[in-house]
């Protein structure tokens, strides 16, 4: 049994774009409360769905990842998110929820390349991803006919279904591939337990669909050095930012973030701040426009401050982001922030990056 930290083993690169991500405020997508099912547009030689995604590709603000797992939650849920309740209700116990769960979906899917399978106005789809409710619609237990779908269609699919049984679920980036993880640290049979860096630690474990037999908790060998991003679905909280950047012993610091929560209702946002690790004071972040602020009051010179916002839906689920800290009397170039240098090295590295990427090969299937 290995217990691995994601941020050990990312690259330099990936590092850098995850910090471009948060400086430039790229958010994912959100529950649109649009109508199901989707229709499909051409636009620019490739094809968006009715709440704008692209269904042909993954990155980009409007790629299908993880956007499209937002379709199928929220004031979006269908039948993928009943299949989930369901297990919910049958199994007390989440171990065995989760086991019956991956079965399910290994019972009800078969692997299938999308360039075989699918076709939109008579034309093959070299890549394409179907919701969790396609999906699901697409199996039928009368009459034994199963979904064909390749690994990206079975994550979202399960995403949907174990969210609505009560786990927290993040979608997995990998090379070629899309999996998924779910939190659930007192499994006792994964390879490996994921930290992604979410302030809980390792508990989170694999979950690999496109292989018949493949078991829970178990990590394919090309995907156990990290090098992955992974995307926790059920509280989303981003665009976490705070100003001044360095602040000195005279400033207030302003803290913003951007919030959506699974269940398409916020209860309550609330800040958490400690200064020199002692215990952590309570501030309630209010909305102000599209994001949640709250005020950190000024502190001496020197002083080294830690923060972290708790999000609560209506339905009591909570999470947390994970720990931001900034020291009082930090350093700052005046007319040229230091952060600014931060982002143009970062910026220079995104772009050589994204000049040099190529659509995604075809994934393949998992087997152990």
């Amino acid at each position: 049994m290995k217990r691995m930290s994601l941020l050990s083993r990312r690259s330099l690169l990936a590092a850098a774009i995850l910090l471009l991500a948060v400086f430039s405020s790229r958010v994912s997508g959100f529950p649109s409360g649009l109508s199901y099912p989707a229709t499909f547009t051409l636009k620019h030689g490739e094809w968006y769905d009715s709440w704008g995604f692209n269904r042909n590709y993954y990155g980009d603000e409007d790629g299908y990842m993880p956007n499209i797992a937002y379709e199928t939650l929220g004031t979006n849920r269908e039948l993928a998110y009943n299949i989930g309740e369901s297990f919910k209700t049958s199994y007390s116990s989440d171990v065995q929820r989760a086991v019956a769960i991956l079965k399910y979906v290994q019972r009800w899917t078969s692997y299938g390349y999308d360039e075989d399978n699918v076709f939109i106005d008579g034309e093959s789809q070299i890549e394409w991803a179907w919701n969790a409710d396609e999906m699901a619609h697409m199996f039928n237990e009368t009459t034994n006919t199963v979904a064909v779908g390749d690994c990206e269609d079975m994550a979202f699919l399960c995403a949907t279904i174990y969210i609505a049984a009560g786990f927290d679920v993040a979608l997995v980036l990998a090379p070629e591939h899309v999996a998924l993880l779910i939190w659930l640290p007192e499994y006792a049979n994964a390879n490996y337990y994921w930290d992604i860096l979410d302030g809980r630690g390792e508990g989170w474990i694999w979950v690999e669909a496109t292989g018949a037999n493949n078991p829970l908790g178990w990590t394919p060998p090309d995907f156990n050095d990290g090098d992955w991003t992974a995307y926790p679905l059920n509280s989303i909280i981003s665009k976490v930012n705070y100003v001044p950047r360095a602040p000195q012993a005279e400033d207030d610091v302003t803290v913003t973030a951007s919030i959506a929560t699974e269940s398409g209702q916020v209860s309550q946002v609330i800040l958490k701040y400690s200064t020199n690790g002692d215990i952590y004071r309570i501030l309630p972040m209010a909305l102000e426009g599209s994001l949640y602020k709250a005020t950190i009051p000024k502190q001496p010179t020197g002083t080294l401050v830690e923060f972290l916002i708790s999000v609560t839906d209506t339905e009591g689920n909570v999470s947390e982001s994970g720990k931001f800290s900034y020291t009082v009397g930090g350093l700052e170039i005046p007319g040229f922030p230091f952060e600014s240098i931060i982002i143009g090295l970062i910026t220079g590295l995104a772009v050589l990056y994204f000049l040099a990427r190529k659509r995604p090969a075809l994934p393949r299937p998992m087997h152990p």
